[in-house]
């Protein structure tokens, strides 16, 4: 009874065996590159009140968004005029912790400051 030739062994994922041109029977294996997305983008948004000092929502941007005093000010009167002002674009936990750390700083201070996050 002739024997079988054995079967190749299995390949690990990623692996794409691939047959040489000379003909030796030699495989040989390219790797696929593994494509990352990049994470999704959330928009800190802070909202108008008609209760929390200007100077109390500047100190904020200032402090949590690192701006400038000037950028900090257009910011403060965009959300007074608008009703709401972009304060920054992050990932998705960085956004969180930055809404979190904008709301527990108003409610320390006794403020209604309300503070969101959107999908950008």
């Amino acid at each position: 009874m002739p024997e079988e030739p054995p079967s190749p062994p299995p390949q690990p994922p990623g692996l794409t065996p691939a047959r040489d041109a000379g003909g030796s029977g030699a495989v040989v294996a390219e790797r696929r590159r593994a494509r990352t997305k990049p994470p999704s983008l959330y928009q800190v948004v802070m909202l108008n009140d008609d209760y929390t000092p200007m100077e109390f929502v500047v100190m904020v941007l200032q402090q949590y968004f690192q701006r400038d005093a000037d950028t900090a000010t257009r910011i403060m009167l965009k959300i007074h005029h608008e009703g709401r002002g972009v304060c920054g674009v992050y990932p998705k936990d960085i956004a969180a912790t930055k809404v979190e750390l904008v709301l527990t700083a108003a409610r320390r201070d006794g403020h209604p400051l309300q503070c969101i996050m959107e999908a950008a």
